[in-house]
């Protein structure tokens, strides 16, 4: 009875052993196979990159006139991963070269096509490159693709189309743009900047007639475009009684002296926001007059507004020779602390 016992352990031992050894045996194996793999495919790139690597530097130098290295369906994706590395540090005639030298590979095509592929970086690589290429036939695809979820994807297809046909991409993109938060601004006014004046016409034509989101966020982008807006419409957006944001969004965007009445009767809006980006804007645009004003919003509830006129007075050339001094000596105990503190941060620097 033990031995049968024994008998059937020491089996059991062996089976276990042996079933270890050759789950071993598959995982050295596995990985042998990955590791030639991997230098197989570090051989190929390598051969691959020796082969057009110099065809694309020639390319960026003049049209390549003779015959092309056959382009295989693996290589694709490496061979437009290389030629968008070269077309993103090129301008100008180099990149026409390479767009024929693309065109001549039916790189347009295959970038068509690699749209609809599963893989996120593929689509991302397509998008790249039918903007590069400029290609007209994509343009409803990428209008698609910019719809998207995807912050990253829908920012690149944005560029892309402005690539194609800035006017025409900013049409159809500022829906997009005054309604998707997750579309940085600083980043849209790179995208947009060849159609600045596409969205200077788009953002007149339709800022009065925006909900104040959109309204926000077309300001916004004014702002970092820097674009000059109508003044009927700087006009009703500086109304006291608009939305602070909307008002202190449309002061960053005054630029001409007309507008300096609106601005000093801000000065005294309940928002303090609203004050501060007021301050400013005086200091750009006022006259000797402002300096009272200014002086008295020195003693403001708010420190950020005591901050701001203290530093328009300090860097003002509004101020007559000696005056700084003078309102240093009569302010009260606020406005001479804040203009002291400011005054000594203009020396440190």
């Amino acid at each position: 009875m033990f031995s049968t016992r024994s008998d059937i352990f020491l089996e059991s031992a062996l089976v276990l052993a042996a079933g270890v050894a050759l789950l071993t045996l598959l995982l050295l194996g596995l990985i042998v196979a990955l590791r030639w793999r991997r230098a197989h495919e570090l051989r190929r790139m390598r051969s691959f990159e020796k082969r057009w690597r110099p065809v694309l530097m020639a390319a960026s130098m003049g049209p390549v006139d003779g015959a092309l290295p056959a382009l295989a369906g693996r290589d694709q994706f490496a061979f437009l991963k290389l030629w968008n590395y070269l077309h993103e540090s090129l301008h100008g005639e180099a990149s026409q070269h390479l767009n024929q030298l693309a065109r001549r590979l039916k790189c347009h095509e295959a970038a068509r096509r690699m749209l609809d592929a599963r893989d996120r970086a593929t689509r991302l690589l397509a998008i790249l490159t039918l903007g590069h290429l400029r290609d007209d036939a994509a343009r409803h695809a990428l209008r698609s693709a910019a719809a998207r979820p995807d912050t990253v994807l829908s920012l690149l297809a944005a560029r892309a189309l402005i690539q194609i046909d800035a006017a025409g991409g900013a049409e159809t993109l500022f829906p997009l743009v005054v309604s998707r938060r997750d579309w940085d601004i600083a980043r849209l006014s790179r995208i947009l900047a060849p159609a600045r004046e596409a969205c200077r016409t788009l953002i007149s034509e339709s800022i009065m007639r925006l909900g104040q989101p959109a309204r926000m966020r077309a300001l916004e982008l004014a702002a970092a475009l820097r674009l000059d807006l109508p003044s009927r419409h700087l006009v009703l957006l500086l109304r006291p009684g608009e939305p602070p944001e909307a008002i202190a969004a449309s002061l960053r965007l005054v630029r001409h002296p007309q507008h300096v009445p609106a601005m000093r009767a801000l000065l005294g809006h309940a928002d303090w926001r609203v004050r501060c980006v007021s301050i400013a804007a005086i200091a750009r645009l006022g006259e000797p007059a402002d300096v009272r004003s200014l002086a008295r919003l020195l003693q403001d509830e708010q420190w950020w507004v005591r901050y701001g006129a203290a530093q328009a007075l300090v860097d003002s050339p509004l101020l007559r020779p000696g005056e700084l001094e003078e309102l240093c000596a009569t302010a009260g105990p606020e406005a001479k602390g804040i203009l002291s503190h400011v005054i000594a941060e203009r020396s440190l620097a």
